[in-house]
């Protein structure tokens, strides 16, 4: 049987951050009693951490005429590279690259990829970006589950 991938194209956002993989997103669709987030798209609303100044893309997101950042042509904006400079540092993954990759190869592509590069081998659920856990099958659920029966 064909595992179907969950990552889909609402659940990346315009800054190339893939929802799908971050950990108050996983924390969303398993129920979790934590800091928890739908995606950006999901959600319909502006980029939360990124473009509270934005006046390109992100402000033209709002009235549905652009999808990605790199349509912009503050592209990579300050406050991109500020947030790919961190994730980068931090998680070993960036924005800009997705986006870049977006660009080249499509979203289908990109899809794809995501889901090969954050697939749990175990159990075919989402690997977490943020601290490496899938939140299906890794003690990360088990633990949150034990903490809320007592």
């Amino acid at each position: 049987m064909k595992n179907m991938n969950p990552i889909t194209k609402e659940l990346i956002a315009p800054c190339g951050m893939n929802c799908a993989v971050c950990s108050r997103y996983l924390a969303h669709i398993n129920n979790l009693k934590r800091s928890q987030c739908p995606g950006c798209r999901p959600r319909n609303k502006t980029c939360f951490y990124l473009f509270a100044k934005c006046t390109g893309v992100n402000h033209r997101i709002k009235y549905r005429d652009a999808v990605f950042c790199f349509e912009c042509d503050q592209f990579p904006c300050k406050q991109l590279k500020r947030m790919d400079d961190r994730y980068r540092k931090n998680y070993g993954m960036s924005e800009i690259d997705n986006l870049e990759y977006i660009r080249q190869h499509g979203i289908e592509n990109f899809l794809e990829d995501q889901y090969q590069k954050h697939r749990c081998e175990r159990c075919g659920g989402i690997i977490s970006a943020h601290n490496g856990k899938c939140f299906q099958c890794d003690e990360v659920t088990r633990l949150i589950e034990k903490l809320e029966s007592r």
